[in-house]
């Protein structure tokens, strides 16, 4: 059997990470990602320089799919990991006293507009060879150099002293002639062959650390001119940002939010895409072993179909959860999850797992799914809380400290109450209850119940990972604990009620009223 043929993965819903999965497939990437989402579209279109995403949204994922897309015709593609470009301007401009972030902001922000054209000199550059010599004289880089760190290291040696100031060249850099002439000779090219640049962020900010958050706030507001001046002109910044952290420069490090933040696409999942995410993947690998379900069609935009197809006859319709109660699967899985294809994929091959070590596979209907369940949901509220440790240092000790042994269903006013058995784990005496109660509700650990429902014993709850702004919690607001961090937490379940942790949204009635 040659390589083209053997099963892409150890387990049947993929890798835990886009870059897992990329270092397993390369060439072969494309055959696994999925082209359904909605996302892809959305993030394509002219008007959207700005993706934001929480950890495992799948950010990375859709950098790559830029790639291969076929939207955008005879597009280039640039990848800009900003790993080292970050550190570097973290640690010059930290040496700067500036008198206001907002100059941070604006000086940054004519680094990340020379990145990006240079960037986009290099692509082009064999079709017109005077790019290089332009280069050359801007930066003294004599061949095509198409790494974003490598070209950042000589805007950095060129431009940027080590304490942080910027040469009076930069900032004249719009009116310099081998510039403008560069400049010109990429636009002629590009209306033909367009390009795209993806920049993939960090996931983890300190947000204390505001030269870091100006940085951000900088490439933001270079995607936000570039996507006005250029986007019809075939240029396409497309920048990704970490939901943990956006609220954050929102609030406090964008000076003009209307100007700079226009239509961000938000990765909100919904049950559609996710389940005919993970059963497109799982119907490849039946596929691979030669199962009959991986021969058959599938309309993959007719969510009964896939859910009767692909879901119900391997996942059951029903699972008895470890309260004893039956549940509709679908929901009960779900419900367990933010909502990411990271977790759901996590999740799923844990079934998958148990299944195979039983020999049932695959028929997860015949393993207790609810204890699996149990069992990996920890790991899940233990990746939500690293994703905040910067934001918020010393998370874990601290929601631990407070909302262990907490009820599943509460008033508000019990948040306060348990709120201040954390303040120990503050750094620095920064506790306040507000804070808490903050943490709480950005970290999706408590919601706000929307609809108790007495004949079936269902909770629904918005969590502000779903909403585009913060989930305000008042002391007469009934609140839940979000599923997920049941074990975590070791919640009290002593009431019998099921939370749906589902935003109120049209796409959620199929899960609300079979």
């Amino acid at each position: 059997m040659n390589a083209s043929s053997q099963p892409y993965f150890e387990y049947p819903f993929g890798a835990e990470s886009c870059e897992h999965e990329y270092a397993v497939l390369q060439d072969r990437y494309q055959e696994f990602f999925y082209g359904l989402s909605r996302f892809n579209q959305e993030a394509l279109e002219n008007e959207t320089y700005l993706i934001v995403g929480r950890r495992g949204s799948g950010k990375t994922s859709l950098t790559r799919y830029f790639e291969f897309q076929d939207t955008i015709k005879k597009a280039h593609c640039i990848l800009v990991d900003v790993s080292d470009i970050y550190n570097t301007l973290n640690r010059r401009f930290g040496n700067q006293a500036y008198l206001n972030p907002d100059l941070v902001v604006g000086d940054v922000r004519r680094i990340w507009d020379l990145l990006f054209w240079l960037l986009i000199f290099s692509e082009y550059c064999e079709q017109d060879e005077n790019l290089i010599n332009h280069m050359y004289r801007l930066i003294g880089v004599q061949q095509p150099c198409r790494e974003a760190g490598t070209v950042f290291h000589y805007i950095a040696k060129n431009y940027i002293d080590e304490n942080g100031g910027i040469a009076d060249e930069l900032i004249q850099l719009p009116g310099n002639p081998e510039f403008q002439s560069a400049r010109d000779a990429v636009l002629a090219l590009t209306t033909d062959e367009p390009v795209i640049i993806a920049v993939d962020t960090f996931e983890r900010y300190d947000r204390e650390n505001e030269i870091m958050m100006s940085i951000t706030a900088a490439l933001i507001q270079s995607a936000s001119d570039f996507n006005i001046r250029y986007t019809r002109r075939g240029i396409h910044i497309k920048t990704f940002i970490s939901s943990e952290i956006f609220p954050y420069i929102k609030e406090g490090n964008i000076p003009n939010t209307t100007k700079f933040i226009r239509n961000p696409v938000y990765m909100n999942w919904r049950p559609k895409d996710l389940v005919r995410l993970i059963t497109w993947r799982f119907k490849k690998s039946l596929a691979f072993e030669g199962h009959a379900a991986g021969m058959m069609r599938v309309d993959w935009e007719n969510f009964d179909e896939v859910r009767t197809r692909m879901w119900n006859p391997f996942f059951g319709e029903q699972i008895i959860n470890l309260r004893g109660q039956p549940e509709q699967s679908l929901p009960y899985i779900l419900r367990h999850t933010q909502m990411r294809p990271r977790q759901l994929v996590v999740l799923c091959n844990a079934i998958a797992k148990e299944a195979r070590e039983a020999g049932k596979y695959p028929n997860f209907r015949e393993i207790p799914i609810a204890r699996v369940v149990a069992d990996i949901e920890s790991d899940l509220a233990d990746e939500v809380l690293n994703s905040y440790n910067r934001i918020y240092p010393g998370v874990a000790d601290i929601t631990q400290e407070a909302l262990a042994h907490s009820p599943a269903i509460f008033q508000g006013n019990y948040i306060d109450q348990v709120a201040r058995k954390s303040a120990r784990f503050w750094p620095n005496n920064s506790y306040t209850a507000a804070g808490f109660r903050k943490l709480v509700a950005e970290l999706g650990i408590v919601g706000r119940v929307r609809k108790k429902d007495e004949r079936t014993g269902i909770i629904e709850a918005d969590f502000e990972y779903f909403l585009k702004d913060r989930l305000v919690i008042s002391d007469g607001d009934e609140c839940v604990i979000h599923p997920m961090f049941y074990n975590k937490l070791q919640v009290v379940r002593d009431q019998p009620y099921i939370i749906y942790p589902f935003p109120d949204h049209p796409d959620y009635d199929e899960l609300r009223e079979r």
